[in-house]
This record gives structure tokens, sequence and C-alpha cells, in this order.
């Protein structure tokens, strides 16, 4: 009797030391987080703290996978049944298509849910669905234009608001070009800013989607690669393996004067050349020959659950941390435009000055413009199916184009070959 009471007695203390490690460890939370700019990544290690304070049997593991590489490497990892727990998106189309990510209507539904749709701007909200459904919650508005360094423009004796036309583009493009002053940016090395960092930007501008190639579509397209191909004098000999890292690093040192860029801006700006924003404007991309007014691109970051996940309620709950106000109010300050129609800009602001404290008033002052760009011309880009692979065909295309070796017909009858081919699947 004795030895069958000390018996139990020694299970019970082996499953109390099991239980009692196992609460210690809890849940290990796997995000993927695609911010490369060293401000996204102070704010990767911000989110990380914030959740492991606030939910102390949560461990948080970020994985870093740059936006150009993330479908690529999400469409291997995903099948072999390497299964993250959340992840930043931009565009979920693909990943939704496969299957791979959470429906979140039945979370949003819960009666105790921290978060709801009215909270966002209904434009911003509406990009995050998919066939009526939510799949991703917006932390950022994402919007689009022209960069100009407004100094180099006056002195060139021209103003902001002559940059109304492609051929005002084309003209102070030249005009601009000087010593070692390139007049337009174009950042080709990478698929992702080959096809979105100019070309999608101005397709927007002349009222086409560059992934439509439809007949009606073809005489637009057909103007925005001439664009290109008249830009092509202006642009740095570097044009054709420059990422948008390297594009912003011959901005910060002075080297381009127009390009096309987002919201994100001062973010990858901020660390190279603090100083340089204090001459930098955005303005809406110059409208297009066959525009009645030019589009502006807006879109949104957020954050996704992956259908996979064996965390799913402590995914959720990290969810409402990381799009609740007081956080958003923070990271919209760090990055992009608000989200949440709820956030206080006298707020947003102050909270900005600790991440720009020697560019407060430039970073207001040019999120201002993109925010003013968006509002009377913005338009939600398109949710593309299988993008990354259209995008790889279109760098191709655009190289041999800007090289001189196919004509900007040729080009097109290119890729629309490609693209088509990519949509048959």
């Amino acid at each position: 009797m004795r030895r069958t009471t000390c018996f139990s007695v020694a299970l019970l203390l082996v499953g109390s030391l099991i239980l009692a490690g196992w609460a210690e460890a809890g849940t290990t939370l796997r995000v993927v987080f695609p911010g490369t700019s060293e401000t996204e990544k102070q704010g990767a290690v911000r989110l990380k703290q914030l959740a492991e304070s606030k939910f102390p049997d949560i461990k948080v593991e970020m994985m870093y996978i740059g936006w150009p590489d993330l479908e690529k490497k999400l469409s291997v990892m995903l099948p072999g049944g390497d299964v993250p727990d959340l992840v930043q998106q931009q565009e979920a189309t693909t990943l939704v298509a496969m299957g791979a990510l959470e429906q979140l209507d039945n979370y949003l539904a819960r009666p105790d849910s921290a978060l709801k749709k009215e909270q966002f701007y209904e434009g911003v909200w509406d990009y995050s669905l998919y066939e009526g459904k939510a799949y991703t919650i917006p932390i950022r508005a994402i919007s689009y234009g022209l960069l100009v360094r407004e100094d180099l423009l006056t002195e060139a004796g021209m103003k902001l608001a002559d940059l109304k036309t492609w051929d005002d583009l084309k003209k102070a493009a030249k005009a601009l070009t000087k010593g070692n002053v390139y007049g337009y940016g174009y950042p080709l090395g990478l698929p992702r800013f080959a096809w979105r960092e100019g070309p999608y930007i101005a397709g927007f501008s002349n009222n086409f989607d560059i992934s439509d190639t439809g007949e009606a579509a073809k005489p637009k397209y057909l103007e925005m690669l001439r664009l290109f191909k008249d830009l092509q004098p202006f642009m740095s000999p570097t044009t054709k393996v420059m990422g948008l890292r390297e594009a912003f690093q011959a901005w910060g040192l002075g080297n381009i004067a127009l390009m096309p860029g987002g919201d994100f801006f001062v973010a990858n700006l901020y660390p190279i050349n603090p100083k340089i924003l204090k001459v930098t404007r955005v303005v809406a991309y110059p409208k297009g020959p066959s525009a009645q007014k030019p589009w502006a691109p807006v879109a949104n970051v957020g954050w996704a659950m992956f259908k996979g996940s064996k965390n799913k309620e402590a995914a959720w709950k990290a969810m409402q941390l990381f799009c609740s106000l007081e956080n958003l109010t923070e990271e919209s300050a760090m990055l992009n435009t608000p989200a949440r129609r709820d956030i206080d800009m006298a707020k947003l602001s102050q909270a900005a000055a600790k991440f720009y404290p020697d560019a407060v008033e430039e970073n207001k002052r040019i999120i201002g413009d993109f925010v003013a760009n968006a509002h009377p011309i913005g338009m939600p880009m398109r949710k593309i199916l299988r993008r990354e692979e259209m995008e790889v065909a279109f760098q191709k295309i655009m190289i041999e184009m800007l090289d001189g070796k196919l004509t900007p017909e040729q080009a097109y009858d290119r890729i629309k070959a490609e693209i088509d081919k990519v949509k048959r699947g």
C-alpha cells in the first residue's frame, strides 16, 4: 500500500513538472515580417516586445523574408508543411487562391472581438477582401506618386505645378539630367519594382493596369512603353541592377531627381540622409495621353493568419494587439498613412517625432503630399493572381527594350504573350 501511494505521488510530481514546463514554454508564434528598411525592422522588434509583454504565455519568433522574395518562399514552405502563424501582406490574392490564409470574418464577428470593420477607412478595408471575405486586417494604407527634388526643379526653371502630363515629365527629366544627377529613377533590378515602381504607377496615370492585355488597353500600354523608352536616356547606367534599396540610396546621395514611389519613402530615406527630405516633394504621377484624369494607386498592408497555423487563438490575440488603435497610431507615425479612421492625428504627429526627430516637419509635409494625391484620384490597385510570375517575365522584357533589343511594339507582343500564359496557368 505504501509503495502504491509513493508511486502515485511520484506520478503527480512528474505530471506537475510537465505542466509547469508547458506553462513556462507557452506558445511560440512564428511571424513572417517582410519589411526591409531599418525603421521597419525596429518596428518588428517593438511588436515582438509588445506581444510578449502583453501576453506572457506567448513567445514571438520573427521570420524576416523581404517583400521581393515573400510569395516565392512561402509557395515552397507551405506545401512542405513549414507553416508559420502570421504574415504581413500587401496583396494576398495568390495566397488566398492557394488556400493558404484563414478567412477572418468569423473571428471579427465574435462578441469579444476588439476589431470591427467600422474602425477602418472603407477603401482601405475593401482592399483586404477577396470575393467579399476578409483575409487580412489592414494596418496601414499605401499610396503612390512621383517623388521630386523640388530644389533642382526650381533651378531648371520649373515648378511642381508644371508636372501635369507625360510630356512635362520627359521635359523635366531631360532638364534635370546634369553632372552626376539623373533625371529619372527606375529600380529595374528586381522584378517586383521593375513592375510597380514605374510602369504600374505610370499605367494608372494613363487609366489602365499593366496586367490588362486586352485589345482595348493596347494603345495605352504602347504609350506607357514608349514613355519609358523616351525616359531611358535620363536614367542611371546602373538602372538594370538597381533595386528599390539602391534607388533610395541614390536619392539620398542626390543622384536622382524624379522617381515614382510610395509613402514608405521617409522610413527608407531617413537613415540614409534626413537632410534631403527638406528638398523632396511628392506630386501625382503626371497624366498619360489617354487618361481623362490620372489615377494614383492605393493599397494597404495588413496582417493575415495562415490556415494551417496550429496556434490560431494565440495568433488572433496577437493580431488584435497588432491592429489596435494604440499600436497603429505608433506604426502609422513610423510608416505609410493610417488605415484606422479613429486615429488621433495630433497623437500621430507626436509619435512621428520620436522616429524622425531631425525631419519632423519634412515627414509631415511628405506624408501630407501623398494623402493629398490619394484622396481626389486614388484608385485601388488591382488584385492580380500570380502577379509575381508576371513580374519576372515583365522585368526581362523591359531590360531588353531599354537595351535597344526590342521596340516598344515588340516588347508589348512579348509582354502580352507572357502575361496571358501566366493567366492560363
